[in-house]
């Protein structure tokens, strides 16, 4: 688990992208708030420039079908 400390730099956009993502794993916001928090502790765009593309791209490839 990543710690997420003062020392990250956490994008408000990036959270407001990655909590809804999040809220799959559970019916919390703020739990959903956390888990996209240490994404982002990690991995600055994490939501932006990683998983929101790569989720279309997979779409894409797909056909658009999405199971």
């Amino acid at each position: 688990m990543i710690k997420v400390t003062r020392a990250c730099k956490i994008s408000k956009k990036e959270l407001r992208l990655g909590t809804p993502i999040e809220m799959e794993h559970t019916n919390n916001r703020r739990v959903a708030r956390r888990i996209a928090a240490q994404h982002i502790c990690e991995f600055p765009n994490y939501y932006s420039k990683g998983l929101i593309p790569l989720e279309r791209k997979l779409k894409k490839l797909q056909g658009g079908k999405h199971k």
